[in-house]
This record gives C-alpha cells, structure tokens and sequence, in this order.
C-alpha cells in the first residue's frame, strides 16, 4: 500500500467518524444532545504540506508551548499529555503525537500565510 493510500485512508476514516459523531438535527428541527465524548477540533487550516512522522511533527512548530503564543496558535491541549493512567508526562504521549489521525482540516480551510499548508 503506497503512503498517500494509508494517508487518505486515515484521514477518511477520521473524517467519517467525526461527521457522525457530531449531532444531528431532530425531526421538529430542534438540534440533537451534543456527544458524549469531545470530537477533536477540526484545523482551520490545510495540511497537506505538512510532515508527521515518529522523528517530526510540524504541527507541533506553532501548536506546542510555548511556541503557540508567538504563532497566535492554539495550545496542544492538555488531553494529549495525560497517559490513560492519570499520569501527566511533560511530553505529548506517543499516541497522541501523530495530528492527523484525529483532526482533519475543516471543509473551507486554507492554507497558511507564508506558504506553509
């Protein structure tokens, strides 16, 4: 399987788990009870330029402490510091370190001024 095959296959996969994960519209046109679980924030941005690997993480470049504040990014959320044990690292948890797999670009981004997607 090529890269890009396994890069579209992971964002589709997150793409459709959010969409049906958010609330749907009741029949009297009253919205649904929001999930019970938080969906990851969609990016407002695209990302097709940018490099996640076990050694790199672009995202990381304006979205980690204290980088962020400069960038006017926001904050890596705290969740992706937490092991499932209730220990907090002072690192992002390997699991948690690969974007993309549970945020996708919302449907109207754009790309980042300075040319970085």
């Amino acid at each position: 399987m090529s890269v890009n095959f396994k890069s579209n296959f992971v964002r589709a996969a997150a793409a459709a788990l959010l969409l049906f994960s958010l609330p749907a519209a009741a029949a009297d046109g009253s919205e649904a009870a929001a999930p019970a679980e938080p969906t990851p924030p969609l990016v407002p941005h695209t990302t097709a330029d940018h490099k996640i690997t076990r050694d790199r993480n672009d995202c990381l470049t304006c979205h980690q402490p204290p980088a962020n504040e400069m960038a006017g990014a926001k904050a890596v959320s705290d969740s992706h510091y937490v092991h499932r044990n209730g220990e907090r690292l002072d690192k992002i948890l390997p699991t948690r370190g690969f974007c993309t797999q549970c945020h996708t670009p919302a449907p109207d981004a754009k790309p980042l001024p300075g040319g970085k997607s």
